[in-house]
């Protein structure tokens, strides 16, 4: 099974510019060379809230990331990488496997919105109903929102189960498709039983491939 490694980041404001030549030069080119990391995407926060950097891998499986290759790269770490994560104060790290995925990943997403959210106990098979049967279709007829997948998360501290919008631009919120989306009773339904619940949006700064 495929699956998705996440990353959310704060580097220090005086060490952006280094933060971002240590991520695009060493970081992210160390793991995409390895044997079942298909590709990466590297994002900037669209809105002033949570997190400022978010990178996203797409695994060919879930088991790369208990590879000799992977756990090699970790602990061989150089010395500008270790400095570079001793001073981040915000390293958010997330595993996930699919729930909800058709199509395969946008070559170049624009934008990204992450919505995780946990569901109240016993509640988990109407939320991924919820998402199966309508909210996915309602979003896609949104102009402008290209795709919705649906992730469980399998480590880390987020919410149980994370949604990852394609979005053409941050217009889509603005669509009259997208308030009849977000307005139904069953998503009202959803949306108030939620025991945690996160949204960020995200603008595409670099893919690698």
């Amino acid at each position: 099974m495929y699956g998705l490694l996440l990353a959310m980041m704060n580097p220090p404001l005086e060490s952006e510019a280094a933060f971002n030549a240590w991520y695009d030069d060493e970081h992210v080119p160390n793991r995409v060379g390895l044997d079942g990391f298909l590709s990466a995407k590297r994002f900037a926060a669209a809105e002033p809230a949570g997190p400022r950097y978010l990178a996203t891998y797409e695994l060919e499986s879930l088991d790369v990331l208990a590879g000799e290759p992977y756990r090699n790269v970790v602990a061989e770490r150089s010395a500008r990488e270790r400095d570079m994560l001793a001073r981040i104060p915000l390293i958010d790290r997330r595993v996930y496997e699919p729930v909800l995925d058709g199509e395969p990943w946008t070559a170049e997403p624009p934008y990204v919105l992450l919505v995780a959210m946990t569901p109240r106990v016993g509640g988990e098979d109407d939320f991924v109903s919820w998402y199966r049967e309508e909210h996915i279709r309602l979003l896609l007829a949104v102009r402008g929102w290209r795709r919705v997948r649906l992730f469980r998360q399998l480590e880390g501290d987020g919410p149980a189960f994370l949604a990852v919008h394609e979005l053409e631009s941050p217009n889509v919120f603005d669509e009259p498709a997208y308030q009849a989306a977000i307005s139904t009773p069953w998503r009202g339904r959803i949306r108030s039983s939620v025991t945690r619940y996160e949204r960020n949006l995200f603008k595409l700064r670099r893919s690698f491939l």
